[in-house]
């Protein structure tokens, strides 16, 4: 059976208190994105506040940052946590890196497979390696004002790829320790094209599936008013959907074409809230989300997690109040917690 993780956010005033609640529901890990905190900040306080699980970053924006920076702050958590740190990459779009963090995007697959090799060279020399990386897009040509080795007997910390097309799937196979799947899936998208070409770019790089850890995201909306949970999945469908990316991810189910009517939508109405859920059908939350009362999600969480190695459990977050993000956590814990 797969392990199960909680996205994690929110005030730095309660972070820590939700980590101990993941802790103690029984759950296996804690992960936090970055949007509109900082990652690795966040990492540190579910860190020190946390004794068993895994804390993760889903994820880590990596072009923003020098690869060495990045493998310094992991190998530190990695430290600080007892060896329950991943480092989760991811390469967000374009627009973004280059118009908010004035970064570099291009060739985004290679330059993420060289980044990750570059991280890994970082840590090779704290265990005492006498290793370089040159690359086309980075390098890492010396050891820190430490030398090799200061650390010989420490763990490498784990990297996974946040990867939806092909070439960045090849990238988290060939190099990294295991890959983060994107939340807007489907079952049969995730059987029919995901795990194929994850074993297939596993098979060129000559790596096994043992070792290599599949995380699959989840659009999990509950609430005791079932209309209300099944709104805000159509509202998180809706802003994934206008993206031509996803687009296969529709056509898991023959709904290519929603992709256009949404971005129609998006268009004509100038994002108008309402407009873009009434477009979104009632069928397509039962195939690309999980929503409904505490009762009825219990089991609608197999489907998927028969097919991966770690399931992360997320709320929408498009247009969605606070409190009721609040409200949907709470009530993940208390539906999914073992203990």
């Amino acid at each position: 059976m797969a392990t199960r993780g909680v996205a994690l956010g929110g005030p730095y005033a309660f972070l820590g208190e939700l980590g101990r609640q993941v802790e103690a529901k029984g759950f296996d890990a804690a992960w936090v994105a970055e949007t509109t905190q900082e990652s690795v900040i966040q990492a540190s306080v579910l860190v020190q506040a946390t004794e068993r699980i895994e804390v993760g970053t889903n994820i880590t924006l990596a072009f923003p940052r020098s690869p060495t920076i990045t493998a310094m702050q992991a190998w530190d958590l990695n430290e600080l946590s007892g060896d329950r740190f991943v480092v989760g990459l991811g390469s967000q779009v374009r627009r973004i890196i280059e118009e908010r963090f004035s970064a570099e995007f291009g060739q985004p697959a290679k330059r993420m497979a060289e980044y990750v090799q570059a991280m890994q060279t970082v840590w090779r020399m704290e265990r005492g390696e006498d290793v370089t990386f040159e690359g086309d897009l980075y390098r890492v040509l010396r050891p820190g004002l430490g030398g090799l080795g200061r650390a010989r007997d420490r763990a490498m910390p784990r990297v996974y790829v946040a990867a939806v097309g092909p070439l960045m799937t090849r990238a988290a196979a060939t190099h990294a320790d295991g890959i983060l799947g994107h939340p807007f899936t489907s079952e049969r998208y995730l059987a029919a094209s995901v795990l194929p070409r994850i074993d297939e770019a596993l098979a060129a790089a000559g790596r096994s599936r043992d070792g290599f850890t599949v995380c699959q995201g989840v659009i999990l909306c509950i609430a005791e008013d079932r209309e209300v949970a099944v709104r805000e999945a159509k509202q998180q469908i809706a802003f994934y959907g206008t993206t031509p990316n996803y687009r296969p991810v529709f056509a898991s189910y023959g709904d290519e074409a929603l992709t256009d009517e949404l971005r129609d939508v998006w268009k004509r109405t100038d994002r108008d809230l309402d407009a873009l859920v009434a477009a979104v059908p009632d069928e397509a939350v039962e195939r690309y989300a999980v929503a409904g009362t505490p009762d009825e999600v219990q089991d609608r969480l197999a489907a998927i997690e028969r097919h991966v190695d770690h399931l992360i459990l997320g709320g929408a977050w498009y247009k969605v109040r606070p409190e009721r993000m609040a409200e949907n956590l709470w009530a993940t814990l208390e539906t999914f917690g073992t203990a």
